[in-house]
């Protein structure tokens, strides 16, 4: 962001930085209700342009806002939602930001919208800018506008297309135990009788490894052909099968095609979209088209506007429901020549050979059948489309009124098809089946395939009536009012269903012929329980009417006051009419120093003073003022249907509100040197939805109301530097600094134990701490026998079973919060004629999160799975006296103590600083003009190349992860190809 000033004051001689290419006197700001030139703006807004939105080559709008904008950070380690304004200030509630789709909130998907239509994105971040959307606006707002027509311009054609190429993800990039290693395990645990119970019930599946060992107990096998036999088994990987038949370079294409014009009384957009998938997984693939649409009619002298548009998305996703999680690291799906072996997974392989006489259908599993098969089916499709209607009549040359409506649907239907020859199927079929006195096959579960089915469908009516005065007095005063009525509608339904015996040739389904009450015992054991009916119903109606006002005033082009009020009515909150509805305020100052008589500082030239205060609120969907219950979907005993109280009565549940304050402060060195903006900001949420303890003589323990608050304070810096600017090179940095820190200050819920604190904490929130905070068993080391040393009551102690069940939080350890406190983003934009290259680097500092290590549970649990040997630190545990010295890794044991387990595994050794550095990504481009190359046909043509995820520069931890996703396989890079071509 830069600044250029045109004019002043006109008692004051102006300040002419014409080199300059960024014009913040050009900005305008659009909040949703009214487009408002930046100057006049009191509140804290970041304004994204075409250019900077489109720098990064992707197929959602989220991606594209991350790392680019001031105040908004996105999901770090799965903790938060995908974006976050300025911190949290809820606790149950909604998180995420209001998002506003040409004046309107969009209540659909977000990754609908084909990013290519959006023509700027303004983020409104305090009260002064949010509090005019009053409820929903305590998140923050993001408000996208997308792409409209010119008057008096010719039609012109855009093109835009680019591929964007993925590769593999590294499967060996976590560590894991050697198959030998784990081969070890195997019979350590088949020596202390692990799997007795197992291999005694005759049909629960065994490893390969267990299978083995049991031929060689039982006689059937020498001591060297067992050995070889593992030995055998040991020398298969199944990530080589996994990155061979499972995963490819992941390809995604990009269409867009545009049209807009306009003459002396209209204007116009048309565009078409389409994106094409087909990401890692070979499963799974998906494609968007997108349709969007707009008129703009100014009739009887430009007094009347009639605007018109429809933006309509299909996105269908196909997955062929074959997807394999190996159980063993040793696991081979595919022979030499490629044929499919079979697997073992609920059942064990002898048994299934013989099981059923050859009455039962095939019981094998063979997931590369799975794979090549087109049996198994998933297809969701969601149409989403929306229609805006607006009338604007300019009753006085100061005063407009303006009529606006707005329809939205979205759909999504979808559909899993597990063919009759599928393993789900077979296996379903077959578990329920039995013999009959007779010696005939008796299918509770009919013969056929199992459909199942969910659709959602959303509507939304939105009306606005709002009046505008805007005028100026003797170039001194300027007024601007804006009041309005609005009236929402929301209603959603939801529905599941599973369809058995399906015959997708007829369409038709065998369900009337089982009986879903019944609990029908397993073919293979004594267990037994009823054929899941999947049937789920709800809906639900969202009614909101609200009135609004908003007010400023500009006295001598320098000071400027500005106020807002709204208030919210809903049919969820408050029994009583006085808490139906929340009022919800704002005000705000701007003083633009540079403009006073007694302003000289030449090297100075723009300096600017905002303040605001107010209120945003939130909505907690989950939580009504009435008695909620809902039908539990299955039967109980006595095969009645019954209710569950969701939510007990509240006649005195309220609104969320969140206290906004703001210091702002906006400059500019001269010939735009270094130009940004310092803001200094306060969010206080209040009556916040929480857990309390109730009296139990309500038949309940705990119940959701306002007993809650939060506090959150932050700094943002934005600043742009102009290093070079000549007529042929020119060289901009942009700096992007937050701060952001935050805590629980009264949270009222049941007392918890120090296990819940650590593991769940965000749904325990502690006072006086961050919602999200990271806390740890306090861990002093290992004693000579490798148990691990905790802490009770302040002492170091080995009492396991007492630390886990502890409630005294001082027996903890708090490091510090698991989202960043520090973050930020360092752009740099070099330009050469027509070529550009630029790169983003983006830093997160002061936060931390728990690293894993060895397991001692899950290695000896029995079960199967990757969590049971994708594991790191094997080789570095206690293994002898002495090790105790040099590791904090206890001694395996057997049986396992699980508290003893837990102590280790959330200690606070096993806590790591997130803290990076990351280089983002990289664009290079060079545009060809018409005006430098007259054989051009075109008026524009460019062509870019952009890369993404590239590399981590610099953590804090020594450890082999990606901070920003701990203990996962980190997201591979990205590489892009494009052209855009104007006509």
């Amino acid at each position: 962001m830069g600044v250029a000033l045109q004019d002043t004051l006109k008692n004051k001689e102006p300040t002419i930085l014409k080199d300059t290419v960024f014009q913040l006197q050009a900005v305008e700001v659009n909040t949703g209700y009214q487009v408002l030139p930046r100057e006049r703006a009191t509140g804290s807004f970041v304004q994204i342009d075409s250019a900077l939105f489109n720098r990064t080559v992707s197929r959602n709008v989220i991606d594209r806002l991350d790392g680019i904008t001031s105040g908004l950070i996105g999901k770090t380690n799965n903790k938060g939602p995908r974006l976050t304004i300025r911190g949290r200030s809820t606790i149950f509630g909604n998180a995420e930001p209001l998002i506003v789709v040409d004046n309107f909130p969009y209540d659909g998907d977000i990754d609908n919208l084909n990013p290519q239509d959006v023509a700027s994105i303004t983020i409104l971040k305090d009260a002064a800018a949010a509090s005019i959307w009053g409820a929903r606006a305590g998140n923050g707002v993001i408000v996208i506008t997308t792409r409209k027509g010119e008057f008096n311009q010719k039609p012109q054609v855009s093109v835009n297309t680019n591929l964007t190429v993925t590769g593999k993800p590294d499967l060996y990039y976590l560590p894991q135990l050697t198959n030998q290693q784990y081969i070890e395990i195997e019979k350590f645990l088949f020596d202390k009788g692990k799997f007795n119970s197992t291999i005694n019930n005759g049909w629960a599946v065994l490893s390969p490894v267990v299978e083995v060992l049991l031929q060689h107990r039982n006689g059937s096998i020498a001591d060297a052909d067992m050995n070889n036999m593992l030995a055998s088994i040991g020398d298969y990987d199944v990530r080589s099968d996994l990155e061979k038949y499972y995963y490819r370079v992941g390809t995604q294409q990009q269409y867009q095609f545009n049209i807009s014009g306009g003459s002396k009384g209209n204007r116009y957009y048309i565009s078409l979209g389409y994106d094409k998938n087909l990401p890692n997984q070979v499963t799974t693939s998906d494609d968007r088209l997108t349709i969007n649409t707009n008129n703009t009619l100014s009739l009887l002298n430009d007094r009347l506007t009639l605007q018109t548009g429809l933006v309509f998305s299909i996105n269908t996703t196909d997955n062929n429901l074959a997807n394999f999680t190996p159980r063993y690291p040793y696991e081979r799906i595919a022979g030499d020549a490629g044929e499919a072996l079979s697997v073992a997974r609920t059942l064990r392989a002898g048994y299934v050979d013989t099981v059923g006489a050859g009455k039962l259908l095939d019981w094998h599993y063979r997931p590369l059948d799975e794979l090549r098969s087109d049996n198994g089916a998933g297809h969701t499709s969601l149409n989403d489309y929306r229609m805006n209607l607006g009338i604007n009549y300019k009753i006085l040359p100061a005063l407009t009124a303006g009529l606006n409506y707005t329809y939205q649907r979205g759909m999504t239907r979808s559909e899993e098809l597990h063919g009759v020859d599928t393993y789900y199927t077979r296996d379903l079929i077959n578990r329920y089946s039995y013999m009959n006195d007779d010696g005939a096959l008796v299918r509770p579960l009919p013969y056929g395939g199992i459909r199942y089915d969910a659709n959602t469908d959303y509507r939304a009516h939105y009306f606005r009536g709002q009046l505008n005065f805007d005028k100026i007095w003797d170039n001194l005063h300027h007024v601007n009012i804006l009041a309005g009525y609005e009236l929402k509608d929301y209603q959603r339904k939801y529905g599941t269903v599973a369809l058995y015996g399906y015959d997708p040739q007829t369409a038709t389904n065998l369900n009337s012929a089982i009986n879903f009450n019944e609990d029908h015992a397993y073919y293979y054991s004594s267990s037994s329980s009823k054929i899941p009916a999947v049937i789920n119903n709800s809906f639900q109606i969202d009614r909101y009417r609200s009135v609004y006002a908003n007010a400023s005033y500009t006295y001598a082009n320098r000071y400027t006051l500005s106020a807002s009020a709204r208030k919210d009515e809903s049919n969820l909150f408050g029994v009583n009419a006085n808490q139906k509805g929340v009022p919800l305020w704002s005000t705000g100052i701007a003083w633009d120093i540079f403009k006073e008589g007694f302003y000289n500082l030449g090297w100075l030239p723009y300096l600017k003073l905002r303040m605001t205060y107010g209120y945003n609120g939130n909505v907690d969907k989950s939580t009504s003022a009435y008695l909620t219950a809902e039908v539990w979907p299955s039967a109980n005993q006595w095969g009645s249907r019954y209710l569950v109280v969701g939510n007990p009565p509240n006649a005195s549940l309220r609104w969320e509100k969140v206290k906004n304050i703001n210091w702002g402060l906006d400059f500019s060195l001269k010939k735009n040197i270094l130009s940004g903006s310092l803001e200094y900001w306060v969010k206080n949420g209040q009556d916040l939805i929480g857990n309390s303890a109730i009296s139990p003589q309500t038949g309940i323990t705990t119940y959701r109301g306002n007993t809650a608050d939060v506090l959150s304070r932050g700094v943002d810096v934005n600043l742009t530097s102009t290093n070079i600017a000549n007529t042929n090179f020119q060289w901009h940095t942009n700096l992007l600094f937050n701060y952001q820190k935050g805590k629980v200050t009264s949270y009222r819920g049941l007392p918890v134990s120090n296990w819940d604190v650590i593991l769940i904490g965000y749904n325990n929130p502690v006072e006086g701490y961050p919602y999200y905070a990271l806390f740890s068993y306090a861990y002093h080391g290992l004693d000579e026998e490798g148990n691990p040393i905790g802490q009770l009551n302040g002492e170091p102690s080995k009492d396991y079973s007492s630390i886990f069940n502890n409630n005294k939080l001082d027996d903890l350890v708090y490091t510090g919060s698991a989202v960043p406190i520090y973050f930020g983003a360092l752009r740099n934009t070099f330009n050469w004629k027509g070529a550009e290259l630029s790169f983003n680097i983006t830093y997160k500092f002061d936060y931390y999160f728990r690293r894993s290590s060895l397991d001692g549970a899950a290695l000896y649990s029995g079960n199967y799975g990757s969590g049971t040997y994708q594991m790191p630190d094997y080789d570095l545990r206690w293994q002898k006296p002495g090790d105790e010295n040099k590791t904090n890794i206890p001694a395996l044991v057997y049986p396992v103590n699980s508290y003893r387990n837990n102590l280790y595994m959330y200690s606070e050794v096993l806590v790591e600083k997130g803290d990076h550095i990351r280089l983002q990504d990289i664009k290079i481009s060079y545009t060809f003009t018409q005006k430098e190359n007259r054989q051009l046909p075109i008026s524009n043509l460019q062509v870019y190349a952009y890369a993404s995820n590239l590399a981590i520069l610099w953590k804090a931890t020594h450890i082999k992860t990606d901070p920003d996703n701990a203990n996962n396989i980190p997201n591979p890079t990205t590489y892009a190809f494009g052209l855009k071509a104007n006509f």
